[in-house]
């Protein structure tokens, strides 16, 4: 995956504006935006598939890595549901 060196960060942008062009659904109304973990699926420079992470501000890594292990495991259900309906 193609991550940011913490010691040589680039200057920070909106995600509207890093993300641009991709649409998700909207947060339900009244609900505010506490921080974003992203994994992004990009063609790189030389044209090949690639991965990169972004998390903002406002995240820490407690609460990333249990966001990631709750839709490890929401995968793994809906995976293995798939398998029994085929």
């Amino acid at each position: 995956m193609n991550d940011v060196d913490d010691d040589s960060q680039p200057p920070l942008v909106p995600a509207g504006i890093a993300l641009q062009g991709l649409e998700i659904e909207p947060l339900p109304d009244g609900s505010a935006v506490r921080g974003l973990f992203a994994f992004v699926k990009m063609d790189d420079s030389d044209g090949d598939i690639a991965w990169s992470v972004r998390v903002t501000d406002g995240l820490n890594d407690e609460e990333v890595l249990g966001v990631l292990v709750g839709y490890l495991e929401h995968l793994k259900i809906k995976a293995a549901d798939s398998w029994e309906d085929s």
